[in-house]
């Protein structure tokens, strides 16, 4: 059976980009579509953090109650933990979450749904829909699936079907993140059952290993690198996780694997492409938009699909995606995300260097990690 259709907006993907842009289009009254391959609740491979300034977001969707009703694990302390065991911490004004991602995104899909957005289920988009005569993106169409629309929101991660209309290549190599994640019961928190662990090791170059805390007893625990660092390592990336386990008998000695290892890729700021073409904006990580140095995205895929959901407004109320209007979206997205994300890696080389040759142990530059890690560095993506 064929579906056609066709709605001032489409956003193609309901993930956290897809659904944030969704909600705020349908509240302000413009009709939009949203369509996903997969029928919800869904689960997908993630480190399940939900930071403060992404919970901020939702807040301001009206969706925050309803992800905070899902289970759920607070986090009101993090810190970062060096070899031989030296810990700087840092307490959270406001705390961030730990919530499944299957449980995520199905609230945030609701939240759409009530916002009053058309949500489609079960449908694989295949390609973008183009003008033959202008060139401009009208819309979508799959295998029993054609859609046409005024403005498309591409939010269906980093493999999207939009990247050709850019004229674009998936990401590779330090545009690229890679993550290993299981879910353990029975892991051992020293400082405290809210406080987020972030290994940093000379094992792990340019990333880290992490350890979350407890969502109805079991914790995430994962480690995460960039793809040309991890590229010169032997082994593969569950050796790697394995590895980062057994350096710390301290917490899981007594903790018990629950399901398999699961792998992803993180398309990494700042985007390596464009993302932005006539009648077409890509948002999360389709845009390629994950912070570098920590591997956050969540907050990354709000946030941009806020942005491009605002855009759209603007376009339909202009009758077109006009250069301006893209450039402003484009600006946001550099000036919010990208720009800041230079300085993020840049950090990484430094922390890499400074665990590699020990140097984190003198006072001075203690002090200096200590400053950026616990003086809200890492949050200036997030800063209102």
């Amino acid at each position: 059976m064929q579906l056609e259709g066709a709605s001032q907006v489409l956003v193609i993907g309901a993930g956290p980009a897809g659904s944030a842009a969704a909600t705020t289009l349908a509240r302000a009254g413009v009709d939009v579509c949203m369509v996903d391959r997969a029928r919800f609740p869904r689960d997908k491979t993630c480190g399940d953090a939900v930071s403060a300034g992404a919970m901020r977001l939702l807040d301001a969707m009206g969706v925050a109650a309803d992800v905070l009703a899902r289970p759920h694990a607070s986090v009101v302390h993090a810190s970062a933990v060096f070899p031989g065991g030296e810990r700087i911490g840092r307490d959270y004004l406001q705390p961030g979450y730990i919530v499944g991602r299957s449980e995520l995104d199905d609230a945030l899909r609701r939240g759409a749904e009530r916002a009053g957005a058309t949500v489609l289920e079960g449908v694989a988009v295949r390609r973008v829909l183009r003008d033959p005569e202008t060139d401009f993106v009208v819309g979508a169409r799959g295998d029993r699936f054609r859609w046409r629309a005024g403005v498309t929101i591409a939010a269906d991660g980093p493999f999207s079907v939009a990247l050709p209309a850019l004229g674009c290549e998936r990401p590779r190599g330090r545009h690229v993140g890679v993550a290993a994640t299981a879910y353990l019961r029975g892991v051992t928190f020293p400082a405290g059952p809210a406080t987020a662990d972030h290994y940093i090791e000379s094992e792990l170059p340019l990333g880290y290993g992490w350890i979350f805390p407890a969502v109805e007893g079991l914790s995430n625990v994962g480690v995460y690198q960039r793809r040309d660092a991890y590229g010169q390592r032997s082994g593969g990336l569950r050796a790697a996780f394995e590895a980062f386990l057994d350096r710390h008998p301290e917490r899981f000695c007594n903790a018990e694997r629950v399901g398999r290892v699961r792998n992803w890729s993180l398309p990494l700021a700042a985007p390596p492409h464009a993302i932005s073409a006539p009648g077409l904006l890509l948002a999360g990580d389709a845009a390629c938009l994950v912070d570098p140095l920590s591997g956050e995205g969540i907050w990354q895929a709000i946030f941009s699909g806020v942005e491009a959901a605002k855009t759209a407004a603007g376009a339909i109320a202009e009758g077109n995606l006009s250069p301006r209007l893209r450039k402003r979206y484009e600006r946001a997205i550099k000036t919010r995300i990208a720009r800041p994300s230079f300085g993020k890696r840049a950090v990484q080389h430094c922390l890499q260097g400074l665990v590699k040759s020990g140097l984190y142990r003198l006072r001075p530059l203690r002090g200096s990690v200590r400053r950026i890690y616990a003086g809200g560095f890492l949050e200036m993506t997030k800063r209102s």
